[in-house]
This record gives C-alpha cells, sequence and structure tokens, in this order.
C-alpha cells in the first residue's frame, strides 16, 4: 500500500471502530434490516443510530434505500465479513476470550 492508500483504508477501519457499527454490520451479514429493526435489535436510540449508520455510509460500507417510510439498510461490500473470522480467530486464539 502506499501512503494515501494506508490513510484511506485506517479512515475505513475507523468507521468500523465502535460497538454498535460494528454490530450493524454482523446483523446485516443475514441480510437487509430497517433501521428501526437495526437500534432494537442493538438496543441503542434512533438518533444514536443514525449518527452510526451516516458513519457507514460515508465509508461505503453501508448502503440505505427508502421505501415509503421505511429505510432498509444493506451492506455494500459482503467481503468485509472476512474481517469478522479475522476477529473471532484473534479473540479467541490470541486474547483467550470464551464467550
Amino acid at each position: 500500500m502506499v501512503a494515501e492508500e494506508r490513510m484511506i483504508a485506517a479512515e475505513v477501519l475507523k468507521a468500523m471502530a465502535h460497538p454498535v457499527r460494528l454490530g450493524v454490520l454482523e446483523i446485516l451479514a443475514n441480510g437487509e434490516r430497517t433501521v428501526t429493526q437495526l437500534y432494537e435489535e442493538l438496543g441503542c436510540g434512533q438518533s444514536m443510530m443514525s449518527q452510526q449508520l451516516k458513519i457507514l455510509c460515508q465509508q461505503k460500507l453501508v448502503e440505505i434505500r427508502k421505501e415509503g417510510t421505511q429505510k432498509y439498510c444493506s451492506l455494500c461490500n459482503r467481503d468485509f465479513l472476512k474481517l469478522f473470522d479475522c476477529m473471532h480467530k484473534h479473540l479467541r486464539v490470541f486474547l483467550n476470550f470464551e464467550e
């Protein structure tokens, strides 16, 4: 990677570096959800969810489509889910995390 690419990659990783945003990505791994479903599943408020989705959308990790009064969220790039596999392995093998 060149320096500029590392800077952009760091911004994408920063966008993922929040428990709610990680939760959004994990939930969307199972398919499209409404904004309401997301904030209810993650136990946060609508305002908090809107802020977190804005960050994920800015980095093209999540996209939102509107249908009537509902907003539906989905992943832009399912390849990012591979990072979750790496993280799960790291947590269990190297950090001795047990569920």
